[in-house]
């Protein structure tokens, strides 16, 4: 894994060397404020109107800036009621969190306004990690019938994306990375505790699994779904993609 991310990030430098050396014998506007801080509903749009990620991008110099964006990460639930017809459900607890670090090159042959306005690109590092705990009745049994069910995932993308950046008004910030693909990595497992034997234990597991890849069809294209929906574990190096529409204030 280490092996293929260094691979990208020794193909994604040049390319932001050569913007940075292009520019350099233009005339550069200098910018009316450093500072923007941004709001991104596209989790909200794309899982759980919960989710609240927010950004903050610092002016560097009159091509380059970086940003910093941390949410909190809420995720629909799968089941509401019952696993396989094995177990219910008695309680849920959930959370995640994301955290993203881009820097960014601005065009400025191609722009004719001070950054942060105008076309960008550069590299990018997000971590996405959600973790949850369910308390479970197992049915069709009399003895030790309290179980629970645990999990812990994780992704991380190291990528490269192309942006636009509009500002009206001096203030008013409308943030959209256009392209955005990405080298993913996906970690993770499920722990079951309980008077359950393996069969029921690979069972919830196999239901676990159709329900995410209901919710995510990505999921089907994971080569280790098999021992996924055997063991509950994630562990796979695969090509991503990230977008979004940001909104923001520029002071």
């Amino acid at each position: 894994m280490n092996f293929r991310i260094l691979i990208i990030i020794l193909l994604l430098l040049p390319l932001c060397h050569f913007a940075a050396k292009n520019d350099s014998v233009l005339p550069v506007l200098q910018p009316i404020h450093k500072n923007v801080i941004k709001f991104n509903p596209t989790p909200m749009l794309l899982w759980d109107i919960r989710n609240l990620t927010f950004s903050y991008e610092r002016i560097l110099n009159p091509r380059q800036s970086i940003s910093l964006e941390l949410g909190f990460l809420a995720m629909p639930r799968l089941f509401e009621d019952t696993i396989a017809q094995l177990v219910n459900i008695t309680s849920h607890k959930k959370y995640g969190v994301n955290a993203t670090i881009e820097y960014r090159f601005y065009i400025s042959k191609l722009n004719r306004r001070p950054i942060p306005a105008g076309l960008y690109i550069g590299p990018y590092l997000t971590f996405y990690g959600y973790k949850f705990r369910n308390g479970l009745d197992i049915l069709q049994t009399s003895v030790d019938k309290s179980a629970t069910i645990e999990g812990n995932f994780w992704a991380f993308n190291l990528g490269f994306e192309v942006g636009y950046q509009f500002i009206f008004w001096k203030r008013l910030s409308l943030d959209l990375i256009l392209l955005g693909p990405s080298l993913t990595y996906y970690g993770g497992s499920t722990g079951i505790s309980g008077n359950l034997d393996p069969g029921q234990i690979q069972a919830i597991h196999e239901a676990l699994y159709d329900k995410l890849k209901e919710r995510f069809p990505a999921m089907g294209y994971f080569p280790v779904n098999k021992s996924f929906r055997q063991t509950g574990k994630l562990d796979v190096l695969l090509f991503g993609f990230r977008y979004l529409v940001q909104v923001g204030f520029h002071f």
